[in-house]
């Protein structure tokens, strides 16, 4: 397999390197909301009252610990079952021995579901500050509930593709990872375009005057918009937001029913009209692109890595008795996501900003795109001033007080 190893190395360098091209090329970069921009500024913080402040403050101090042990959790588990010759061993014995098939799915349900369960300290950590600070209002049994229905998909789910991915490289061993590189990407492809399908899970609903409203500003502004969805999210939290998912025949704005209640008719149109210059420049179809060819390298990473004689030796792989590969490859596959959010964080500041300009432009009403900005962020408690670190690890969108610089003028 030492040839098939070098070549999976070969197709996640060609891979990566093509995606840096995407994304030097389509992505609108700025400058004002790079890793490194300032995120002082003392003008548009006249738009938050020192209580407001204040608030905002007390949540994020709270919440951002819990919240990035949540996120990291799960991964060092990985790693850390990954490097113990003992817990792979465990691993190994989970299933029948001579069904490899059957030994491999329940081994990765077990470790994903693990990774899982040691994230759940954390995530009862963080909502209990948000049940604190009014941002979760929901029973406690229906956000466990909640929690548990997701945590056993991703083990299921997870567990199919790792077990197929190696049955694959099994069956078929000099070609076979091609096979798997492709249907990862392919994978990412089709969980784009059914997201708006799972949304329904949430509790969507047709509102014909919100859609009504939408298709006009739509019109205005010359975009196609496909459907036009509220979600329920009142009983559970009085978060505000707005999104736009799927690509194609399943394109579809979805507004909170918390927006609809809580905004005034202009501030939903800012916020319609930012998701309509999302419509507009197919940044779903952008990120679904790079979140494809990201998938490809970190799966390619990881075959090539199981397809390694000495990795294979280190491990303890023997023939068909394989299993230790499953705790290679979900390691592996959690890891490259962290890795990838300062990555995909930064990419999505230089949409959004572009979206949040460009929105302006459509209203031309900057004075309540500023007021929608201010009152997400108080509402949502936004960090408003963060680390610089953490801005260019996780923020997917730039600061309240960056986005109100951007787009509107000192208020009176």
């Amino acid at each position: 397999m030492r040839s098939s190893s070098r070549a999976a190395v070969v197709v996640a360098i060609a891979l990566a390197v093509i995606g840096i091209v995407v994304a030097i090329v389509f992505v609108p970069w700025e400058a004002d909301v790079a890793p490194w921009a300032t995120l002082q500024i003392p003008a548009a913080l006249d738009f938050f009252t020192e209580q407001q402040r204040a608030d905002i403050a007390a949540y994020v101090d709270a919440a951002w610990l819990p919240g990035l042990l949540s996120v990291v959790a799960g991964p060092v588990l990985a790693l850390v079952v990954l490097a113990s010759a003992r817990l792979r061993r465990s691993l190994s014995r989970v299933g029948p021995r001579e069904r490899p098939v059957i030994r491999d799915f329940l081994a990765g349900f077990a470790l994903i579901l693990a990774t899982r369960l040691v994230a759940l300290p954390f995530d009862v950590w963080l909502a209990v500050v948000r049940r604190d600070n009014g941002l979760l209002i929901e029973p406690w049994g229906t956000w466990l509930l909640r929690w548990s229905g997701t945590a056993l998909v991703i083990a299921l789910l997870g567990a199919l593709a790792v077990t197929l991915a190696l049955g694959i490289v099994r069956r078929w061993p000099r070609r076979g990872w091609i096979a798997v590189v492709a249907g990862a990407a392919v994978a990412v492809a089709a969980v784009s375009l059914v997201v708006p399908f799972v949304n329904v899970v949430d509790g969507t609903r047709s509102d014909p005057l919100v859609r009504d409203r939408v298709l006009a500003i739509a019109k205005d502004a010359g975009v196609e918009v496909g459907d036009v969805v509220v979600v329920d999210v009142a009983d559970r939290s009085p978060v505000l937001n707005a999104t736009v998912s799927g690509w194609g025949p399943t394109r579809t704005v979805t507004l909170y029913d918390t927006l609809l209640t809580t905004a005034t008719p202009e501030q939903v149109d800012a916020i319609v009209a930012h998701e309509l210059v999302h419509v507009r420049d197919n940044d779903v179809v952008l990120g679904t692109a790079l979140a494809m060819l990201g998938a490809a390298v970190v799966v390619s990473i990881g075959l090539a890595l199981a397809m390694s004689p000495g990795v294979r030796q280190r491990l303890g792989v023997r023939g068909r008795a394989d299993t230790p590969l499953v705790a290679l490859l979900v390691a592996v596959v959690l890891a490259g996501t962290v890795v990838a959010l300062p990555v995909s964080a930064t990419i999505s500041r230089a949409i959004e900003a572009r979206a949040d300009r460009d929105a302006v432009a459509i209203t031309g009403d900057p004075a309540a795109y500023a007021d929608l900005i201010a009152l997400l962020a108080v509402t949502n408690r936004s960090t408003l001033e963060p680390p610089p670190w953490r801005y260019a690890l996780f923020f997917t969108h730039p600061t309240p007080l960056q986005r109100i610089a951007a787009t509107a003028t000192p208020p009176s």
